[in-house]
């Protein structure tokens, strides 16, 4: 978070990846930092131990496309 909010400063692009369960909390440190907009992509929590290894790459596949439409809009 805080990376990213030195790279904000800069004027360079970041997006901070946050699991579900903490997102009310990355937004709070955002708030707290002065992040005017944040970009924060949000995602499911991993489960390798209940997920065969093609829904965790198709998994990192969408949020890494996420990624990309953030930083290109």
């Amino acid at each position: 978070m805080r990376d990213a909010f030195a790279a904000w400063k800069q004027g360079m692009p970041a997006v901070v990846l946050v699991h579900e369960p903490f997102a009310n909390l990355a937004k709070a440190q955002c708030q707290s930092l002065g992040a005017r907009e944040p970009l924060i992509l949000v995602y499911k929590q991993d489960a390798p131990a209940r997920e065969s290894d093609q829904e965790s790459d198709g998994k990192a596949r969408g949020v890494a496309a996420e990624v990309l439409k953030m930083l290109a809009a």
